[in-house]
């Protein structure tokens, strides 16, 4: 024992009474070594039979991501997800996602609403008419009364191509709409979470980060609104607050060149608004003149034609850009006012006579009003029901098509949708006779009316091909 004290470390922890502190620290020091040595290693069995238990090996985790409510936090973004995917619904034809922003009302792609008016179009081509009850329906009807509004497809409201942009009416006991927050309340930097429908209904929510949200729409076409994630959603993708309040939507759709919009609360709230409004479209723009300028001509009243909207009519107006407007429907003009409410009194395609003048030379004509739209009024599609599809006739070149009887629709499951005739396709013949005369509209009716199998050559792009054409049964509504 004296010889272990010979050794200087221990007789100095003797001499300062720290040798059994150190001694006990020394002990407790190989038992931690030693436990820390064979945590990871199997425990034996205490019989031959028994079979060691493996230890399950440490959780590694991403220190840039741990502790983030982006990914730590993942019971709480589905939880967002779900108090929000009542209010995004699927609109349309096809079952596009659109967010409820007000009640009854979702804001959706201009995709979803032009598939609407598509379909609604190819109906109107295909449609088997019913004069006879039309015809009751406005003698029983009071002419005092004002007319039903028309029905709306899908609840289609408006579209809005420039913006990309359509509006539908939804129902409000289902769906509950979105508090809309204004951008100065949500901080740069907040976390967001984007919720949408994939393509099976199903709801999804993507985290990130508010970049800048701002009030007005931008005049440099810059979105009101920026976030941090990538969203290449189809239709309307929702952008909330961890509280769920709507800050933006997201647009996207099939148009690569627009690509995905953002908008902010506020710029949505304008929009839903904007699209509420009937827009009535005048295709001609007058301007009041000056007394001095009404002296010169020689007139006591008229209005000046500022502009007229080519594409409204067809064939062109008669009426041109310059000239004074000095009667219209077999009235005087007066004033601006009580012009305006006339024309828009007038119905698509009705015949409004007119007197000008042009330079110094007093002229009357006629012009055949267009559509509430500025939609020219166009001779109708000839329909060979029992063929499955509908023929218009497309004068002259068009967008670098060539003019003539085209296939304007196809009925599916029907004759020519089976034989694989395509909507544009041009009309060269029937049963070898050519029909490129714009008045074979009674050469159709004989073919529709005789119901025999027809022959039809059809040119598609540079391509021509010949189908035959076995007529069925027109279904009775």
């Amino acid at each position: 024992m004296g010889g272990i004290f010979r050794i200087p470390v221990v007789r100095t922890l003797h001499e300062r009474h720290l040798l059994l502190p150190a001694v006990v620290a020394l002990i407790v020091s190989g038992v931690l070594t030693q436990g820390a040595w064979v945590r990871n290693q199997p425990v034996e069995a205490l019989s031959q039979d028994a079979r060691p238990v493996p230890v399950a090996p440490p959780v590694v985790r991403r220190p840039d991501l741990e502790k983030t409510p982006l990914t730590y936090f993942d019971d709480y973004w589905r939880q967002l997800r779900e108090r929000v995917e009542g209010s995004v619904v699927l609109v349309g034809p096809d079952s596009v996602p659109a967010v409820v922003v007000v009640p009854g009302l979702a804001i959706s792609s201009a995709e979803a609403g032009d598939a609407v008016l598509a379909e609604v179009e190819r109906g109107r081509l295909l449609s088997t008419p019913q004069a006879d009850s039309v015809v009751e329906e406005s003698a029983n009807q009071d002419p005092a009364s004002p007319e039903p509004p028309a029905p709306r497809p899908y609840g289609l409201i408006a579209v809005d191509d420039d913006r990309g942009l359509s509006l539908f009416e939804v129902d409000a006991a289902a769906s509950q709409p979105l508090l809309l927050v204004p951008p100065a309340s949500v901080p740069s930097g907040s976390y967001v979470g984007a919720v949408t429908r994939d393509r099976s209904g199903r709801a999804a929510i993507t985290p990130g980060h508010l970049v800048a949200a701002r009030a007005e729409s931008q005049p440099n076409g810059d979105p009101s609104l920026a976030v941090s994630m990538t969203l290449l959603g189809w239709g309307a993708t929702a952008v909330v607050n961890l509280d769920g309040a709507l800050v933006g939507v997201a647009i996207g759709g099939g148009d690569a060149a627009l690509g995905t919009r953002l908008f902010s609360s506020s710029v949505v709230r304008q929009v839903v608004t904007e699209l509420q409004r009937p827009v009535v479209c005048r295709p001609f723009a007058v301007t009041e003149l000056d007394a001095s300028v009404l002296e010169l001509l020689g007139i006591d009243t008229g209005l000046l034609i500022e502009r007229v909207r080519q594409d409204a009519f067809r064939p062109e107006p008669s009426l041109q850009a310059g000239d004074v407007l000095l009667e219209w429907g077999g009235e005087p003009v007066t004033t601006l006012e009580a012009f305006e409410t006339r024309s828009d009194a007038l119905g698509a395609g009705e015949l409004t006579a007119y007197r000008i003048l042009r330079g110094r030379r007093r002229l009357n004509g006629n012009t055949i009003m267009p559509a509430r739209d500025c939609q020219p009024i166009a001779e109708p599609p000839v329909q060979l029901l029992r063929y499955g599809l509908a023929l218009r006739w497309v004068g002259g070149p068009v967008e670098d098509k060539a003019g003539g009887w085209r296939v304007a629709a196809t009925v599916d499951g029907g004759p020519a949708a089976i034989a694989g005739v395509q909507v544009d396709d041009l009309l060269l013949a029937v049963d070898g006779r050519p029909v490129a005369e714009s008045d074979a509209r009674a050469r159709f009716k004989r073919l529709e009316q005789r119901g025999q199998s027809a022959i039809v050559t059809l040119q598609r792009v540079d391509h021509v091909r010949m189908f035959v054409l076995v007529p069925t049964d027109v279904p009775t509504n």
